[in-house]
């Protein structure tokens, strides 16, 4: 503003100052015109030419008067000779001279009239009186010159009336140059006027705004809840709002004139350096100054120490700069931040509490569920009566349900503690979607429901991704679909889209139940959320399925959705991205470590006495030889001593862990350097899998271990695995399909398989897959599926390897792979069909 003002005063100055230079400039002209239009210098000069001729012919007469006068008289004839030399002799100097500058003429007839004055001058000044002789050369010089002269005075006056003609010419255009200049520099007066008046109404304009807003500034800070100070240059204070006065406890005409250092803020924020109030303001350096809001200490009148936000900008003014500091007291938040911070801590002390105790109890929970189910187990291989085989089953049932709730709380307790570990692997994703289609189908056929599936064309590949969890939330999925609708279909899409690196799959899983409310599909993904019978869906005992597998897809980076109108069935849709791969290549049976015989030797290592007792059951029932230790450490001790074909170790064990027990093991030069070691926990499987693996473990099972996946780890060891877990095809399955088909027809279905078999191998054998190796895959890909449906887990090997061969053009073993299919299946179906009359004669 101060220098805007200056500007203005600095352009009026100059202004005024070109006006009066230019009025000078004006006037000295002028007067220089007036002084060449001087009438008594015009008309002298006019009236000497003019005379000229006058006097020459005054001295013409003269001198022919004296001649005939008889009495001379030689004075007046000198004083006419003079007067007329003299007339002449101004024209010769001075203005008359400049008159005729320019004409030849003139100057012609002037330097005869020249010739005559020096002539006339050489007679008359000879010594003596004139003679009649000297009288007459005068008269005839006179006489001959009369005619130059005449026309000289007649060149003079005319001259000198065009130059009067030209100045009189030349004033009055300066004369109106001057009115012009003049009305002009009015004009400009009373535009410099005009705008004066201009800028005194803009600056009595802004002499009010700025009184308003001094007004309004003064009435904001006063009014301000937060305290606002301002001071000098060197730090002394010059402002003091009502707001400060209450925070610092100073009154205000107490504080005025006194230093910041000295009143509310401590000596610890200056430190103990030179000239720390100097330092604290320097506006280049400070840590304080037009940094934005900062967290400090400051202090009130009583000395009393307490949190502010502090924030100091600067103004600049004619006295130099201004400090001005916005204090506010947050002594009452940061109580609330720490109240909040302590209550925040609570709650992560409380849910970590809550997370290990669900850790805690389902370890415990499955510990004794692992005895229950191994002796449930290995009751069922005893003659039972029809009443106790139901009573087995049923208690066989809700220990699974247990078990199940227990994997869903563990599940829970690794999602929020995030020690929920993903497994991603390559897979087969339409060997993965059908192959859940045939094990859940027998579920739907139960209720007269049909399962279908429907997969594009270019979903039919491998991809990376962890396939066991997508497993888990699809059977989730159907599972509930199924459980949940009582007639209609239950349809399994699969589709997606493939970008540059990963594809976004979508599994949509409809079915055609009752429908859920809009006002209830979130709810049904919350945790221990079921919705009561009668509301739309049926009631799910803990209500953690759709929670679980939600929280699952989310880490996995995709989500679980839901589309449902009442009456019109519901969509469940899981989308996950996952990386494309190139197809599997084959996989064969994993190799023993050692020459294992078809009857083990086998140790023990568990601490749990119920648990060893079940498992050392479990083999010696099968004819394995047993060895039982305590801890990892008795292991060791035992395993130093005898070779053995496997070795069964605990994770969690006192005095040694299994973990360190299977290191110290394959670290050491005894017997069990190399033996193949299944780890078993009755924790969840991510928290020890990786530790697991470093240590040296071949597998890893979550207890409770059944009789039949004890009886698969043993047959895959051993030469002759393949007859072993033939002859004891999974009696569980076998009787979930008797359930839910019947005797009769599970008959059927089995019967049908093993035709389907006989007539694959039969085809290959006739050589109707040669040159079409896709066919031989889809072929021995279908043959699998089902085979798995139906229990039959050493046909899925042999045909898997097949598959993977077919798929990669490599069918060069093709004759021995189907003699060794032909074999399994034939001791298969025997199996099969002993356990199907073993489970129909039970249940007689």
């Amino acid at each position: 503003m101060k220098t805007e003002r200056n500007r203005y005063r600095i352009a009026i100055l100059v202004a005024f100052g070109v006006l009066m230079l230019v009025l000078t400039l004006m006037v000295t002209n002028l007067f220089a015109q007036l002084r060449n239009l001087s009438v008594a210098d015009n008309e002298n000069m006019q009236w000497t030419i003019s005379q000229l001729d006058t006097e020459f012919a005054n001295l013409h007469a003269r001198l022919s008067e004296e001649l005939l006068a008889k009495r001379r008289n030689p004075v007046e004839v000198q004083l006419r000779v003079d007067i007329a030399l003299s007339r002449l002799s101004i024209l010769n100097s001075g203005r008359a001279a400049e008159l005729f500058a320019g004409s030849e003429s003139a100057a012609e007839r002037l330097a005869r009239a020249n010739a005559y004055a020096r002539q006339v001058v050489e007679i008359s000044d000879r010594p003596g009186p004139l003679t009649d002789a000297q009288i007459e050369d005068l008269l005839s010089l006179t006489k001959n010159i009369r005619p130059d002269v005449r026309q000289i005075s007649v060149i003079g006056l005319g001259r000198g009336a065009d130059a009067a003609q030209q100045r009189r010419a030349d004033f009055s255009r300066q004369l109106i140059r001057t009115a012009g200049i003049a009305i002009a520099l009015l004009v400009l007066m009373g535009g410099l006027l005009a705008v004066l008046d201009r800028l005194l109404e803009r600056a009595a304009r802004r002499d009010s705004a700025l009184l308003a807003s001094s007004r309004q500034l003064a009435s904001t800070v006063a009014a301000s809840l937060d305290a606002i100070v301002t001071a000098d240059g060197s730090g002394k204070i010059t402002g003091f709002n009502a707001a400060a006065e209450e925070v610092f406890g100073w009154r205000r005409d107490e504080i005025l004139g006194q230093t910041i250092e000295e009143t509310f803020l401590p000596p610890t924020v200056f430190g103990a350096e030179k000239d720390k109030m100097s330092r604290f303001l320097d506006v280049e350096t400070s840590r304080f100054v037009d940094v934005g809001r900062i967290e400090l200490s400051a202090r009130r009148k009583t000395g009393e120490e307490f949190p502010v936000e502090l924030n100091i900008t600067t103004a600049e003014d004619h006295a130099g700069t201004k400090f001005i500091a916005y204090i506010r007291d947050i002594s009452e938040r940061k109580i609330n931040e720490r109240k909040l911070i302590e209550a925040r801590d609570r709650a992560e002390r409380t849910d970590k509490a809550k997370s290990q105790f669900l850790a805690v109890m389902s370890h415990e929970m499955r510990t004794p569920l692992n005895g229950i189910l191994g002796v449930l187990d290995l009751l069922k291989t005893t003659a039972l009566t029809s009443r106790q085989q139901r009573y087995a089953k049923i208690a066989t049932a809700s220990s699974e349900i247990l078990l199940e709730h227990i994997n869903e709380a563990l599940d829970i307790t690794r999602i929020e503690t995030g020690a929920l570990h993903l497994t991603p692997q390559d897979f087969d994703l339409g060997e993965l979607v059908a192959n859940l289609v045939d094990v859940l189908e027998p579920l739907a056929r139960e209720k007269s429901l049909q399962l279908s599936l429907n997969i594009e064309d270019g979903m039919r590949g491998c991809f990376h991704g962890d396939n066991n969890r997508i497993r888990q939330i699809l059977t989730n999925l159907i599972g509930n679909a199924i459980k949940f609708t009582d007639e209609g279909h239950i349809t399994l899409s699969v589709t997606g889209i493939h970008g540059p690196v990963l594809s976004s799959l979508r599994f949509d899983v409809a079915d055609t139940g009752a429908g859920i409310a809009p006002e209830h599909q979130e709810q049904v993904f919350e945790d221990f959320v079921a919705l009561a019978h009668g509301d739309e869906r049926q009631s799910r005992g803990d209500g953690l399925g759709l929670s679980i597998s939600r929280k699952i897809a989310r880490q996995m980076g995709g989500d679980i959705s839901l589309e449902s109108a009442r009456g019109q069935g519901s969509t469940f849709s899981l989308t996950v991205p996952l990386q494309r791969r190139a197809a599997i290549a084959g996989r064969g049976t994993e190799a023993s470590d050692t020459g294992i015989l078809p009857t083990c030797d086998v140790l023990i290592v568990e601490d749990n006495a119920i648990n060893r007792s079940v498992l050392a059951d479990m083999l010696t029932a099968k004819g394995h030889r047993v060895a039982e230790a305590v801890n990892g450490l008795d292991g060791l001790e035992k395993a130093a001593m005898q070779r053995f074909d496997i070795i069964f170790m605990d994770i969690s064990m006192p005095v040694m862990d299994g973990i360190q027990a299977t290191r110290e093991l394959r670290l050491s030069t005894g017997p069990n350097a190399h033996t193949h070691i299944v780890g078993l926990t009755a924790h969840g499987r991510e928290e020890y899998r990786d530790a697991a693996k470093d240590a040296g473990m071949n597998r890893f099972y979550n207890k409770p271990i059944r009789l039949e996946s004890l009886e698969g780890i043993v047959a895959d060891l051993t030469a002759s695995g393949m007859e072993l877990r033939a002859a004891n095809a999974p009696k569980d399955v076998i009787q979930e399909l008797m359930d839910s088909l019947g005797a009769e027809a599970l008959a059927g279905v089995g019967a049908r398989f093993f035709d389907e078999l006989a007539a694959f191998a039969a085809a290959a054998r006739m050589g109707q897959y040669e040159g079409k190796p896709e066919a031989l895959a889809e072929a021995a890909h279908k043959i699998k599926g089902a085979a798995s449906m139906l229990g039959q887990t050493a046909l899925f090997e042999p045909l898997e390897v097949l598959e993977a061969e077919a798929r990669a053009g490599d069918v060069k073993e093709l004759e021995r792979r189907i003699a060794e299919i032909e074999a399994l299946g034939a001791t298969c179906q025997e199996a099969f069909e002993h356990a199907l009359k073993g489970q129909d004669a039970m249940a007689s």
